[in-house]
């Protein structure tokens, strides 16, 4: 299987946008829907470039100091403390978010993303701008105020490049501000790294701007590539690729064998050829533990602590798992259960949940990080992303699933495209957990018994620090 375009060309794709900018020189959880239903555990428990073909098969895909590299040039503030875009003041800007419906985004919440924008903004510039949300057809062409800052995937501007799935943000010659992300949630985080930027305020910190002046200009967040792993001082601890015909019981064991949910969890349902692992769904007859439906489900021996995890994956069809059916997910969990004595918001010594992926809804993958014990709350609370219409065949083609773990941030990614960043919770998890595949049962499943599912991995990469 082929990956993506390497650092290298990413970076040169940049530097080419940036020679023509103006102004200041710019750069359920795992399981179930409802964690109050759920059964043994809670996981599953300037034209940019439009190039997104994976190059090689040994090379995840996405860039250079990603998301949390820092701008080429330093920001400078106006000698008069002014703000202006393109010579436009900034109190002439409107700020308007297309956000798609409720039949994309179920379980997004909407007014956390407003407050990433207008909390950062408001106190950057001292002011009380609020975000205007429209809704509208694709693709959007009239503008709806005189000087637009445009969040969303659906606006259509002069200036502003071909849109295509990706992260990235700029201003045209006439000084619209555009930014297009994979998914709403990270509207907040390309915003944070244009206010830093250009206005000089660093990410959290909620100290007042002291000017900017802002030219023409083209930001992306680059794919991630093993390179940006090696520069930041990783190294491949685990390279499996499920060779032989039987599963490495030295690397893996059998996990959550027997009842789950509405069926069970077997080994019989794992199998190995051509280097794929399958987990199959199936209504058996003639089960290990009797007539019913059966899934599969894997986990490491060794448990780490933070590093970058990456699974190449087809996933299995699926109605949805609210319709009665199985779903694909890999995922990362610490001691079980999460009590709030031991999550502690994710800090504690009961850790996290970490969903990289659960394909339960056709066309849509959805991230989670999972705590106890937040904020007081006894039960479970989550952060939660929702990918849409980023591919299509996410069970006709393998996809690589990962994320970044480390002190501060989760960072998920697909084939290399940052899809969710956040450091929800207390703090990001500091326990070894252990690295699960699983395909799912449902609480309910309505099936022909006849339908028979398969999820399969490719291959499981895993790298840390020393």
């Amino acid at each position: 299987m082929k990956r993506f375009l390497s650092l290298l060309l990413s970076a040169l794709m940049i530097l080419g946008a940036l020679a023509s900018c103006g102004g200041q020189t710019p750069a359920g959880p795992a399981s179930s829907e409802n964690p109050e239903s759920r059964s043994e555990e809670p996981g599953t428990g300037a034209e940019p470039s439009s190039g997104s073909e994976p190059e090689s098969e040994t090379e995840p895909a996405s860039a250079e100091e990603p998301v949390t590299s820092k701008h080429e040039t330093e920001y400078v503030a106006p000698a008069d403390g002014s703000f202006t875009i393109c010579g436009i003041p900034l109190s002439e800007y409107s700020l308007v978010m297309y956000f798609p419906g409720s039949d994309d985004f179920r379980r997004m919440d909407r007014k956390k993303i407003v407050e990433s924008l207008t909390v950062p903004f408001n106190a950057a510039t001292g002011t009380d701008t609020p975000v205007r949300l429209v809704k509208n057809e694709r693709f959007d062409d009239t503008p709806s105020a005189e000087h637009e800052i445009l969040f969303g995937s659906n606006f259509r501007r002069e200036g502003m490049p071909e849109y295509r799935q990706d992260n990235y943000y700029g201003v045209t010659a006439d000084g619209t501000v555009y930014f297009c992300a994979v998914t709403p949630v990270l509207f907040g985080y390309l915003w944070e790294q244009f206010l830093e930027e250009f206005f000089g305020v660093a990410p959290g910190s909620g100290e007042p701007s002291k000017g900017c002046a802002i030219g023409e200009c083209y930001r992306e967040i680059p794919r991630l590539t093993y390179e940006t792993l090696e520069a930041r001082g990783y190294s491949i601890v685990l390279d499996e690729s499920f060779d032989g015909d039987a599963l490495d019981t030295d690397i893996w064991r059998y996990r959550g064998n027997g009842a789950r949910r509405n069926g069970f969890m077997t080994p019989s349902q794992i199998s190995l050829s051509d280097g794929i692992l399958s987990l199959t769904g199936e209504y058996r007859t003639d089960g290990e533990y009797g007539e019913g439906w059966y899934g599969a489900m894997v986990g490491l021996n060794q448990r780490y602590c933070r590093g970058y995890f990456e699974a190449s994956i087809k996933c299995s069809e699926t109605l949805h798992r609210g319709k009665g059916d199985f779903w694909s997910a890999f995922w990362i969990q610490g001691p079980h259960p999460y009590e709030p004595e031991l999550s502690l918001g994710g800090s504690g010594e009961g850790g996290a949940e970490i969903d990289i992926l659960e394909y339960w809804d056709p066309n849509s993958a959805t991230c989670n990080v999972w705590v106890s014990g937040y904020n007081g709350n006894e039960g479970l609370d989550s952060d939660h992303c929702e990918i849409n219409h980023l591919y299509t065949d996410y069970t006709e083609a393998f996809h690589t699933y990962s994320l970044l773990w480390d002190e501060t941030i989760y960072e998920f990614f697909i084939d290399g495209i940052l899809v969710f960043h956040t450091n929800f919770g207390t703090g990001t998890s500091p326990v070894e957990e252990e690295i699960i595949l699983s395909l799912e049962l449902p609480d309910t499943i309505d099936l022909d018994p006849a339908v028979k599912r398969v999820m399969e991995v490719d291959f499981v990469r895993i790298w840390q620090k020393p």
